[in-house]
């Protein structure tokens, strides 16, 4: 059977290699069925469920077969797994003659009922050495009363040689490692004391999340090339140290599981055992491992070191920030320290930038949305706001509508709090309000600067809503954001902000509101039939079958796997008009672009319902309940 495996055992791997190779293995007891099987290194299997990798003869436990087993000196094959299987008739020979003169000896030893003397340390009669002794010639040794002589050799018994340890197929990977020194001082304190190389298996913490590591989905980051940069720029290689279990090694494990997890905020959270490791993956939190207390303080201790806040200072709040790089990958990593009862909570924001949709159609967003965006980007003037709850995916909408503007031809300004995307060829500024630097005060000095495109983090209060909507009047592009619940929440929150109905009818363009739905894992989801409910909902995009979540290792039995953002786009001078100056409740506007082609987010939501892409439940637990 062609092809290649890779085996594993007790936390050690070794692969890939060839069918013959393993049945080779198995017979020298190299391989036993209590191994772990995978053909891409990934998915594991009991070696049991491989039966083509065992020769006949092979036992459960891997040791015994039929051609003899091991030899006492260890002679069951070489250590070097790699080298070529050769067969040595003299080495078959020899093993021949070695069982064949044990047979006998245990056969006569046996039927005698004769116990083997220890050897002497002078030698015996068969070196020809006579023994000194007090007895008589006719008085027989002690130990040899019980019995009668059973042969001419009894006097020169053979030596019983110790039973050595069978080697593991893992002997020579050991051996090889690089032995690393030990440390002490700070680094000791903060990294662990010894540098040597830890097995993941001898905590259960370390070999879960080297478990989840090779579970999910192979992104091309190992810690290998994964480097800890701090907030001053010095760097520490994971790689240096691998399998320590300390610090930085339990640091690199959990970013691994991170950038594989699609994760965007870790909690550590202090209970009496230890600390709870959650991640939001997908929106949603999920618990991966327990960390126990002695492991906690070496990792916060390489995180405080990196973000430069201070070592003893538990019960103050701090904050800062580091980065990883792995190859042409960076991301960045906001991090905040909470004082609680059983220690400090640790909460961590993943900003990973390569991983953002670039473009609008990456978002998933219909074309015809994508048409009229890209149209009103074209603009000299104009403004577009993005609403929905914080984590909905504001920002990178509004950063996938940026990049579509040509950077060499317009100014293009940001002013944020804080900055979370780095664009090249865009001046890009930070809110600092507690020096004087709020939007009110530095969104007249940005207009200042000659702005073609001016993009502003979130409209806050009725100053900021009105120098935005006055800067759009002016000849600006302005796109910024609003916390509301959906478009036309929207128009009701800027006139509840006390900004002119006309202004608003005349400066606003466009009201897009956004949600993430999480996607159903399509190697457990599962099909049913609709019910008269289901049909209901759908309405016109009723299908024969609909699918809902079941759960596997490859989305941590969440049964959602990645997350697809659904979009309400509204047009406000086409599908609103003068009904805005009308103060139409919502209800009453609801009616109004009912009359047109306008689209509701949970319409889109329901229409994945209907693709299989989602579930019901997880498009009520995002927009509400009807």
């Amino acid at each position: 059977m062609a092809g290649s495996y890779y085996i594993r055992n007790r936390g050690k791997q070794l692969g890939p290699l060839s069918v013959d190779k393993l049945q080779a293995m198995a017979k020298r007891g190299r391989f036993g069925h209590h191994f772990e099987v995978s053909r891409d290194g990934k998915r594991w299997a009991p070696a049991d469920e491989f039966p083509e990798l065992f020769a006949s003869g092979v036992s459960d436990d891997g040791d015994d077969f039929d051609s003899g087993g091991y030899d006492d000196d260890g002679g069951g094959g070489s250590d070097d797994i790699d080298a070529p299987l050769v067969d040595d008739p003299s080495r078959r020979k020899k093993k021949s003659k070695t069982s064949t003169r044990r047979g006998s000896e245990r056969a006569s030893s046996t039927a005698g009922g004769a116990v083997r003397r220890r050897p002497t340390r002078g030698g015996d009669a068969e070196r020809g050495g006579a023994r000194p002794s007090n007895r008589s010639d006719d008085e027989e040794p002690p130990q040899r009363r019980k019995s009668a002589k059973s042969g001419p050799d009894d006097d020169a018994p053979p030596v019983k040689k110790k039973k050595k340890k069978k080697p593991s197929i893992f002997d020579d990977a050991q051996q090889q490692a690089p032995k690393k020194k030990k440390r002490g001082g700070i680094m000791g304190f903060l990294f662990g004391g010894s540098t040597g190389t830890v097995e993941e298996t001898t905590q259960p913490h370390l070999r879960k999340l080297v478990h989840i590591n090779g579970t999910l989905k192979e992104i091309g980051i190992s810690l290998k090339n994964l480097t800890l940069v701090g907030s001053g720029g010095e760097k520490i290689s994971v790689a240096e140290h691998d399998g320590t279990g300390d610090g930085p090694h339990l640091l690199g494990l959990i970013t691994l599981v991170a950038f594989q997890s699609r994760t965007t905020d870790m909690h550590f959270e202090p209970s009496a055992e230890g600390v709870d490791l959650r991640m939001r993956i997908d929106g949603t939190l999920v618990h991966l491992v327990t960390i126990p207390k002695e492991y906690v303080r070496k990792l916060y201790g390489i995180i405080k070191v990196l973000c430069e806040t201070k070592m003893g200072a538990n019960q103050e709040v701090q904050e800062g920030s580091y980065s990883t790089v792995s190859g042409k990958q960076r991301a960045d990593y906001r991090v905040s320290f909470t004082p609680s009862v059983h220690g400090q909570k640790l909460a961590i924001r993943v900003l990973n930038a390569d991983n953002a949709p670039q473009k609008l159609s990456q978002l998933g967003a219909p074309k015809k949305y994508v048409k009229i965006i890209d149209a009103v980007m074209t603009q000299n003037a104009g403004m577009v706001l993005m609403c929905g709850p914080t984590g909905s995916g504001k920002t990178t909408t509004l950063y996938s509508m940026l990049r579509s503007v040509d950077f060499k031809s317009r100014n293009v300004m940001t002013l944020e709090d804080p900055v979370e995307y780095q664009v090249d060829g865009i001046t890009q500024i930070n809110i600092d309000a507690e020096h004087g630097k709020g939007f009110g005060e530095m969104l007249p000095a940005l207009l200042r600067q000659d702005p073609d495109v001016l993009l502003i983090g979130e409209i806050r209060d009725g100053i900021s809503a009105k120098i935005a909507m006055q800067a759009t009047m002016t000849g600006h592009l302005v796109l910024s954001t609003l916390h509301a619940s959906d478009t036309l929440a929207t128009v009701h929150r800027l006139l509840d902000l006390n900004a002119d109905p006309n202004m608003v009818a005349s400066a606003l363009d466009l009201i897009m509101s956004q949600r993430l739905l999480r996607t159903l894992c399509e190697d457990c989801k599962q099909r049913r039939r609709p019910d008269s409910d289901d049909k209901r909902r759908l309405g016109g995009a009723v299908r024969d079958a609909i699918y809902e979540e079941a759960g596997c290792k490859k989305c941590l039995g969440t049964g959602y796997l990645g997350r697809r953002a659904i979009f309400e786009l509204l047009v406000v001078k086409k599908q609103l008009g003068d009904a805005i100056h009308d103060n139409l409740t919502i209800p009453q506007l609801r009616k109004k672009v009912a009359e047109t082609d306008f689209v509701s987010l949970r319409q889109n939501g329901y229409s994945l319902v209907a693709q299989g892409v989602t579930t019901f439940e997880e498009v009520d637990r995002v927009i509400g309940v009807e």
